[in-house]
């Protein structure tokens, strides 16, 4: 093939290609406009999903409120196994002002006591005194302390090393506890107005033993309703929809303490 004849093929074959890209873009051009159009004019529906849980609230939040039943642990590692005076001072205590209340004990924190206690649909306050021995809590009833608390219910600590040594166990906080720290201890106005305690007395003896957190140690979103000088004496915590809440007198007297017994039945109606 001569020179000339081989130029005249690479031009018709440039030319050839020109025409097939012209019309290639022109054709995506095309689609691209219609593609626009229909984003332009396409108004998608929006879809809605049922939530898998409804919070439905399972006690009262007004101030005259205070539960009808309550669980009290007193088993081998309190003070109040086998001791039914103490028990006894300690349910007055509870239903003073409230006597059609209820307050119910068990003696284990195995799995199947503790999962009775915590599938009880018509109570929704247990409360742990303090400890003579720190307690071993299986996995089992850990994880149903959890969802109790989880579901909308308050559970309540009394002062103890333990007692907080174990919310951190099951609940993964890290607090400190208050080796000492002198009372008295005085209402926190910050955390306290709109709540019950805002009635209660402003300011609590150092009546009792008293085991105090420190109040940097308290988990996010923690209110620290009495304290002095950094050592929280009593506080809660939401968890999820319910409570944790902490009183630092272990109440072993139940003389001589009306204060701390005001404060102990504002947080069992929390």
């Amino acid at each position: 093939m001569s020179g000339r004849s081989l130029a005249l093929l690479l031009v018709g074959l440039c030319a050839f290609a020109l025409a097939v890209f012209s019309i290639t873009k022109e054709k995506s051009s095309n689609e691209l406009e219609q593609q626009t159009a229909m984003v332009a004019t396409y108004t998608p529906q929006q879809k809605t999903t049922e939530l898998k849980a409804v919070w439905k609230k399972l006690r009262s939040e007004d101030f005259g409120f205070y539960p009808d039943r309550v669980w009290l642990y007193a088993g081998r590692e309190t003070y109040l196994y086998g001791r039914g005076k103490e028990i006894g001072d300690l349910k007055s205590v509870l239903r003073k002002g409230h006597y059609e209340t209820e307050v119910m004990t068990f003696e284990s924190i195995r799995p199947a006591p503790v999962r009775a206690v915590c599938w009880d649909k018509s109570t929704h306050v247990i409360i742990f005194p303090p400890f003579t021995e720190y307690p071993d809590v299986h996995e089992i009833a850990k994880t149903d302390l959890r969802s109790y608390v989880s579901t909308g219910n308050n559970i309540v600590f009394l002062g103890g090393f333990a007692s907080i040594g174990l919310m951190n166990e099951i609940f993964g906080f890290r607090l400190q506890a208050e080796v000492y720290q002198e009372g008295p201890f005085y209402r926190n106005e910050r955390y306290a107005k709109g709540t019950i305690f805002e009635f209660l007395p402003s300011r609590l003896g150092e009546d009792g033993l008293i085991y105090g957190c420190k109040y940097s140690s308290l988990p996010p979103g923690g209110r620290c309703y009495y304290d002095s000088l950094g050592d929280c004496v009593v506080w809660s915590v939401r968890y999820d929809f319910g409570m944790i809440t902490y009183v630092a007198n272990n109440m072993l007297t139940a003389f001589h303490m009306d204060a701390w017994h005001k404060v102990l039945r504002a947080a069992v109606s929390i």
